[in-house]
């Protein structure tokens, strides 16, 4: 397979290839979190949400086919939001808008275990 050039940190792709969520040379991961939730998108399925250098990857767990990548290059805003959760109810979820090509998108990711 021909070798893509840098694309993580501009574009936004959904059910990427597991190929494409392995982290390339210079990518380092930040943090990771287990158990979060894609509030707006996958509702109900609890997932990993990975922070890296270029971007935020988010998977299910029960299948890890179904992804998101979203690169920083794309990010307009960052901050919290009410979400409804199929799990916790009415809830404060991490709220990402982003701006890609002629396209916006909104995800909202919540971790389903909070500490107080």
């Amino acid at each position: 397979m021909a070798s893509e050039g840098l694309w993580e940190d501009r574009d936004v792709r959904f059910d990427i290839n597991p190929n494409q969520m392995k982290m390339r040379p210079g990518e380092k991961l930040i943090d990771a979190l287990n158990a979060v939730e894609d509030t707006k998108g996958n509702n109900g399925d609890r997932g990993r949400l990975m922070v890296t250098n270029l971007r935020i990857i988010w998977h299910s767990l029960a299948l890890p086919r179904v992804n998101l990548s979203i690169g920083f290059n794309c990010v307009i805003n960052i901050s919290t939001k009410t979400a409804q959760s199929k799990l916790r109810g009415q809830t404060e979820a991490f709220y990402e808008e982003r701006s890609f090509t002629t396209n916006s998108f909104d995800f909202y990711h919540k971790n389903k275990f909070t500490t107080k």
